[in-house]
Order: C-alpha cells, then sequence, then structure tokens
C-alpha cells in the first residue's frame, strides 16, 4: 500500500503542478494587458502632483518654461517627472525639489503650525508649454 500511495501523490503532484503552470500563463496574459492600460495614464500621477504652485514667483518663471508644482511629500524627481511628462504631454529636461518646512503660527493668541509640503520646480524642454492659468483675453 506504501508504494501505491507515493505514485497517486506523485499523479496528483504533476496535475496540480500543470494546472498552477496554466493558471500563471493566464494571469500573465491578464496582467500584461492590465499593464498597457496602466501605462497609459494611471490614477497615481494626480497623487503624485497635487496642485500647481500660483504665485508671482511662479508667473515669473513660466517665462523661462520653468513651472512650479506641489507635489507628494514622498514623490522623488523621477516619478515627479514622469508625471508631468504623462499628464501634460511635454518633454522634462530636469526636475528641482524643495521642502518647505513647517512654521509656528500664532492666531488670536492660540499657537499653531502652517502645514508644510514639497514643491517642484520643473524646467521643460524649448518649445514646451504648460497653459496652467490660460490665455488672457
Amino acid at each position: 500500500m506504501g508504494i501505491l500511495n507515493k505514485i497517486t501523490k506523485k499523479e496528483e503532484a504533476d496535475v496540480k503542478k500543470d494546472k498552477t503552470v496554466k493558471a500563471k500563463k493566464d494571469v500573465s496574459k491578464v496582467s500584461k494587458v492590465k499593464k498597457k492600460a496602466a501605462e497609459k495614464m494611471p490614477s497615481h500621477y494626480y497623487d503624485i502632483i497635487v496642485r500647481p504652485h500660483v504665485s508671482e514667483k511662479a508667473f515669473n518663471l513660466s517665462g523661462d518654461n520653468q513651472y512650479i508644482f506641489v507635489v507628494s511629500a514622498k514623490a522623488n524627481k523621477s516619478e515627479i517627472k514622469k508625471a508631468v511628462k504623462n499628464l501634460y504631454g511635454v518633454s522634462v529636461l530636469n526636475v528641482n525639489i524643495i521642502n518647505v518646512p513647517t512654521k509656528p503660527k500664532r492666531v488670536k493668541g492660540r499657537a499653531g503650525m502652517r502645514s508644510g509640503y514639497r514643491k517642484a520646480i520643473v524646467k521643460l524642454a524649448k518649445n514646451n508649454k504648460i497653459d496652467l492659468i490660460g490665455e488672457a483675453k
């Protein structure tokens, strides 16, 4: 009986391996399709770039093809570069990151903290532009 049990266990193991191999092939086909769809416009690009930073300095820098964005605190330069490229359809030359620290403030005698944030200065290629504010008429 011991030999018969070993043979049946081997056959069962072989059948399980065949099923898992087929299942892995099917999953890999589905994951490839999902990856291609995700590469087009994943939602995490909107999580990386929070909003454009609108200020007088940012407006002046836009004349030099440099734009300022408030970005996620966990984003790095390459992620920001990919996000700007895919969201706005422009080619990015380089990205500089500035961490703005928290700052203590007082309102009506009560102590509080102004929240810190992270901003990125993105330099675009020569003929690329981003219309953040809209054309003035």
